[in-house]
């Protein structure tokens, strides 16, 4: 039987200037393989480099999904719901508890992620944050990865290969746990930015809360956030406490890949729609294969690297 699959897609006001070109890239690979599209909106701002833009940009968001996006696909746009009683179900449906934290230690999203998740009808979700880019072009890709859970029980999330695929079948930067299949891959760790879920696992075993290393627990308290660690965190040790699996995989035909773009920069918006024209095109240089970052020779993160090592909150 087929299993039905919602896409859930994180959006935020400051996500703007590059949502405008990726979401349709997105919903262009992946809306003729789905039984459900939900574009979940944020409500409230994170903080430091998560409040860039919020106000800036909240319109010309909100303006772009009513008057470009619904109209041309079939999607559910539902903004994060923080009213309490919600918040109490989203929380018991993860945790087993009556609340959670709003944002995690860096200020960013915790919440908002785990609303998404449960918002969706279907328990097969396949998640991707607004900045991620889809290569290949597979119109089966999903049904593929749900098969997959289907002859593999230990499976938990599955998702796309990390970038375009090496001819010798390799993979550069992953911690890899074995290969069971070629472009098939089982990795260490857990990304939140593109997998796909069975949520229903959570009906019997939850998520546990907990902190990030000490350094980061002082730094949250010295910028007043959550001591809460990364979701993608929490879900990696619900992988290795419950003997659970990670599959990243190509799938048939050219299959389906993913990249991501490490910074964000002038640049890289002034260069976004051709970047999405090479990656649908398969355009890139051969140094791009089975890496999972954008590299400089598509976008030059010359600028980004110095301006994030000119403005290390603690040198090590």
């Amino acid at each position: 039987m087929k299993q039905k699959v919602s896409l859930q897609i994180n959006l935020a006001p400051g996500d703007y200037p590059h949502v405008q070109y990726l979401l349709p890239h997105q919903l262009k690979q992946l809306q003729a393989q789905v039984d459900e599209i939900i574009l979940t909106v944020d409500t409230r701002p994170g903080k430091g480099r998560f409040a860039e833009g919020w106000f800036k940009y909240k319109d010309s968001l909100d303006q772009f999904l009513k008057i470009v996006i619904e109209p041309q696909y079939p999607v559910k746009i539902i903004t994060v719901d923080y009213t309490p009683a919600i918040k109490q179900q989203v929380a018991q449906y993860f945790f087993g508890k009556d609340n959670m934290p709003v944002k995690d230690f860096r200020g960013g999203p915790f919440y908002a992620y785990f609303f998404g998740l449960y918002s969706a009808v279907n328990n097969f979700v396949f998640h991707l944050d607004s900045d991620m880019f889809l290569g290949g072009g597979s119109q089966h890709w999903i049904a593929e990865a749900a098969q997959h859970f289907n002859s593999d029980p230990a499976c938990f999330v599955m998702a796309p290969l990390p970038g375009p695929p090496r001819a010798d079948d390799t993979l550069l930067d992953q911690q890899i746990i074995d290969k069971p299949a070629p472009f098939t891959w089982q990795l260490g760790g857990m990304s939140t930015r593109i997998f796909l879920m069975d949520k229903s696992r959570f009906n019997t075993d939850k998520l546990e809360l907990g902190k990030p290393s000490l350094r980061n627990q002082l730094k949250a308290i010295i910028e007043k956030h959550n001591v809460a660690d990364l979701p993608e965190h929490l879900i990696t040790s619900f992988i290795k406490k419950h003997n659970l699996k990670r599959i990243d995989f190509l799938g048939s035909g050219k299959g389906l890949w993913s990249l991501h773009p490490p910074y964000r920069t002038a640049a890289f918006y002034e260069q976004l729609p051709e970047i999405i024209k090479r990656v649908e095109a398969n355009d890139l240089p051969e140094k791009q294969q089975g890496f999972y970052d954008l590299i400089d020779e598509v976008c030059d993160w010359t600028k980004a690297r110095e301006k994030l090592k000119n403005n290390r909150w603690w040198k090590r």
